[in-house]
């Protein structure tokens, strides 16, 4: 069995985001930008801190954004799976498969989220092992929650190590875009208030790391979508 390679890894998402950014990113952009630039404008605030979180913060801020943000993710992985298809395409096999790639990811992040608790490595190695490939096995071989969950047990079986390694580039990546995307989106709206356009600054505000959140939504499917084409190619 060929072994996976972290950089190997990264550098094929690259190269498959990079050739194919706005189709992806318009695919996505309904999904994972909009309904953030809308929590952002017309949601609860944001908690001041931990303590205070209510349950409506939760529900608006985190859960809907990110069960929706799921389905953009699981159709550009789609896409990168199939670079023939059309968006449409992506869209209909992502709603096919859908409540069992939605209903893997709750149940796996049970254990995950524990692991993450305890210590982040034990829980980033559990999302390499359970979740991180289980959008592309949902496309290419359907079936119930358990069994994606297991396909992709089986799949990492050998990869843990790089996979969790790649995945924690990706988290200095995608800190790295959280804080310049809120810096830019923070600048922008100091100066159209300085302006006199209160209005247009917070939805500058809301923008800008709304766009961020829509490219590390790519880059997560695209990478699930690139690890897996590598895994198989590799078993056979």
């Amino acid at each position: 069995m060929q072994r996976l390679s972290a950089a190997v890894l990264w550098d094929m998402m690259s190269t498959t985001l990079r050739a194919d950014l706005p189709r992806l990113f318009f695919l996505v952009a309904p999904f994972a930008l909009l309904p953030a630039v809308a929590v952002e404008l017309f949601g609860p605030p944001a908690p001041t801190s931990v303590d205070n979180i209510s349950n409506q913060q939760l529900l608006w801020r985190l859960a809907v954004p990110s069960l929706i943000a799921a389905f953009g993710q699981l159709a550009a992985t789609h896409l990168v799976l199939r670079g023939g298809d059309t968006p449409r395409d992506a869209l209909a096999a992502a709603m096919a498969v859908f409540p069992a790639y939605a209903l893997a990811q709750l149940v796996g992040s049970l254990p995950v989220g524990l692991g993450l608790l305890l210590l982040v490595v034990p829980g980033l190695w559990l999302f390499a092992r359970l979740l991180f490939l289980s959008g592309a096995v949902a496309l290419a071989e359907p079936g119930t929650p358990f069994a994606l969950l297991r396909r992709s047990w089986a799949l990492s079986e050998g990869h843990g190590l790089q996979l969790t390694l790649f995945l924690l580039l990706g988290l200095f990546g995608v800190i790295g875009i959280g804080i310049l995307t809120e810096g830019a989106g923070a600048a922008f709206d100091v100066v159209a208030r300085i302006a006199g356009l209160d209005a247009v600054g917070r939805f500058l505000h809301a923008l800008v790391p709304a766009i961020g959140n829509c490219l590390v939504t790519i880059g997560v499917g695209g990478a699930s979508a690139a690890a897996y084409r590598q895994i198989v190619a590799g078993a056979r």
